[in-house]
């Protein structure tokens, strides 16, 4: 049943960035969430079973890199390979910088990128909860943010109206 409902939230497609002491790694995730404003607070949802999940647990700080409409094959090629496998960081597709505030990669020319420090982690299910405040900011508002809704990609539709 979790699939079959998950895929009926449309999301932000984000890509998340953790760095250790010793190793980097990138991986796609949808289940990504405003917690709080104040302090401004960001949830991501990984499975334990991701290469990600105990890296991230390691180095207590993260970034999440919201991609643009024109960044669906980044979004592809960082979720269908595992980092314990290869090195994604090292495809000429990815271009990466270390964050301001955090040592974790970014991927340049997103439409937003949240540098965040690891607050929280809890387990709800078969996924982890991260809580992370988020330290630095930037966004680009001339570009479209990638959306996947039923397991495809979207870019936003038209403009109908401001929310009150």
């Amino acid at each position: 049943m979790g699939e079959r409902f998950s895929s009926q939230f449309p999301a932000p497609v984000v890509i998340v960035g953790v760095a250790t002491a010793k190793k980097k790694n990138i991986m796609t995730a949808a289940w990504v969430s405003t917690v709080s404003f104040d302090p401004p607070i960001v949830m991501v949802s990984i499975s334990p079973r991701r290469y990600t999940h105990d890296l991230l647990l390691e180095a207590k700080e993260f970034t999440l890199s919201i991609l643009t409409d024109q960044q669906r094959q980044l979004s592809t090629t960082a979720g269908v390979s595992s980092g314990r496998k290869s090195d994604k960081l090292k495809l000429d597709i990815f271009k990466t910088q270390e964050g301001k505030k955090v040592k974790a990669p970014l991927i340049m020319d997103s439409r937003a990128i949240l540098e965040c420090k690891l607050i929280k982690h809890f387990t709800v299910g078969d996924h982890t909860l991260f809580l992370g405040e988020v330290v630095n900011f930037t966004c680009d508002k001339s570009k479209s943010p990638l959306v996947l809704f039923n397991r495809k990609y979207y870019s936003l539709g038209d403009y109908l109206a401001d929310y009150p």
